[in-house]
């Protein structure tokens, strides 16, 4: 996946970086739970917890200045299944 998504985050003075809302195929995605989070290169992986416990990946990208959907909760769910 990878589409550019809208997210509202606080981007605190020490660096944090906390997505609080996000905004896919037109719905809104209030973050209830923040899990783990990661880089690789420029990019900052988070994995949040939505409503009906439906698990996303996002990641910020740092040199560009915009969010992407990592891994949708189907995306997610396929992984796992293959382990």
């Amino acid at each position: 996946m990878s589409d550019v998504i809208h997210v509202e985050a606080r981007f605190r003075d020490d660096g944090e970086i906390l997505p609080l809302v996000f905004v896919w195929e037109e719905r809104r995605f209030p973050v209830l739970t923040l899990g783990r989070q990661w880089q690789e290169g420029s990019s900052q992986h988070f994995l949040v917890m939505t409503s009906g416990e439906q698990v996303f990946e996002i990641t910020y990208n740092e040199d560009e200045g915009n969010w992407r959907m990592g891994r949708s909760p189907a995306e997610i769910g396929r992984k796992r299944m293959a382990v």
